[in-house]
């Protein structure tokens, strides 16, 4: 009996080890999360993801060669008081200006508007995500609007920090 239970425990060693080196290397991602609270009928940050520049609230920062998650999620006020969160928009703010080819791919971007089409709000609104491909031949800096509407009194909310991408190798 004992020689039995050891098989599995060696094959699931072995498994676990080719589920592991089978992962594709985005599953190994330095994933960035920011995190909002409301004060004043605004969204504010609470950190940054800038390591250059960590008293830049809401900074993210994505290094060359890398492929992230970037989350946010809103504070258990927030939540309690009734916001969740709703969009994500890039570069919204150029007048007619279609976006650039590396922000629509990289975000997967609507290229006249902005909106994240992949924008995935979890958690009855509470955290939300975007994937950052960041495939560009060259680094860039880009704004980004996330908002955030109010079930219970029909307000909106919305703060605009940046987004700075490395780049591929």
């Amino acid at each position: 009996m004992h020689h039995l239970h050891a098989v599995p425990r060696c094959c699931a060693v072995v498994l676990a080890a080719i589920v592991a080196l089978s992962l594709p290397l985005s599953a190994l991602a330095d994933d960035k999360k920011i995190d909002l609270y409301l004060e004043g009928g605004k969204l504010r940050f609470a950190n940054s993801e800038c390591p250059s520049e960590p008293n830049n609230l809401g900074c993210v920062e994505v290094d060359r060669g890398s492929k992230n998650w970037i989350m946010w999620e809103l504070d258990n006020a927030a939540v309690r008081a009734g916001w969740v969160l709703t969009t994500l928009q890039l570069d919204w703010d150029r007048g007619n200006q279609a976006l650039t080819d590396c922000v629509v791919a990289d975000f997967n971007v609507d290229p006249y508007l902005g909106n994240a089409i992949d924008f995935q709000v979890r958690g009855n609104g509470s955290w939300a995500r975007n994937w950052d491909d960041n495939n560009c031949e060259f680094a860039y800096t880009v704004a980004y609007l996330v908002s955030a509407d109010n079930s219970m009194t029909g307000e909106k909310a919305t703060t605009d920090p940046i987004i700075k991408n490395g780049g591929r190798n």
